[in-house]
């Protein structure tokens, strides 16, 4: 019988964290070019019973389930019209390298804006990377060819640097829309995706379906939650029969 609360135990753990990993997903919801998490659930090994004594196979037994961990879904999301001249959306793969002080980072966020030194920077402050450095814009146009060129008046200074690797997953989330790179990520390389100058790209979150799962997950919760109270009260009942006629 313990072993069924343990089983509907781990069910309840299970079913709060995958509703942690919706609950962080909607808070985003309207951060620029946030990338949604998904939770990957499986479940403990199987025991295999027997009876005594003659040792009989009756078959498997499930010992519960767990949170396998999360990964990242970096499915574009919709472009918004700002008309701003420097906020860049990434129309495809790829991803904006900008220069923290903990070293290079990676971005889809393209809310950018100019220092008082001229250079292209994140919110944050931290420096647009082009192939030749921190990105410079001294002039009164500026704007983007369809090969992510930076033109400042005319005249094509550098060209954004926008990036992507063999293996996505190898990329940790770091505060402020920022990821870093592991070498699980393998090789680095340009990317085909295109600046759209003047957007900024929207979150994947698709609040439907974050609010479906996140109904699911609490249902699945209270579900547990009574096996866990009707295994207690049958337990209650068993300990105040023991001695009786």
């Amino acid at each position: 019988m313990l072993r069924g609360m343990y089983t509907a135990a781990s069910g309840m753990n299970e079913a709060k964290k995958r509703n942690d990993v919706v609950t962080n997903n909607l808070a985003n919801v309207n951060t620029t070019a946030y990338k949604k998490d998904q939770a990957v659930s499986e479940s403990f090994k199987e025991m295999l019973l027997k009876r005594l004594p003659d040792n009989k196979e009756l078959g498997s037994l499930g010992t519960g389930v767990k949170l396998d961990g999360t990964y990242t879904d970096y499915s574009s999301g919709g472009l918004e019209k700002t008309q701003n001249t420097l906020d860049w959306a990434i129309d495809g793969e790829g991803f904006f390298a900008v220069q923290t002080p903990e070293g290079i980072r990676y971005t889809r966020n393209g809310n950018f804006s100019l220092n008082e030194q001229g250079q292209i920077v994140t919110q944050d402050g931290n420096l647009v990377m082009g192939q030749a450095g921190p990105l410079e814009a001294f002039g009164e146009e500026i704007s983007l060819d369809n090969d992510n060129n930076l033109i400042v008046d005319g005249a094509v200074v550098d060209q954004v640097q926008v990036v992507t690797f063999d293996d996505l997953d190898g990329l940790v989330q770091e505060g402020s829309n920022l990821y870093e790179a592991t070498p699980e990520v393998g090789n680095e390389f340009m990317a085909t995706g295109t600046i759209q100058q003047g957007y900024l790209e929207a979150s994947n979150v698709n609040v439907v379906e974050s609010m479906t799962e996140m109904i699911e997950a609490t249902r699945q919760y209270e579900a547990n939650q009574r096996v866990i109270s009707t295994y207690d009260d049958t337990l209650e009942q068993a300990v105040n029969s023991v001695g009786n006629v």
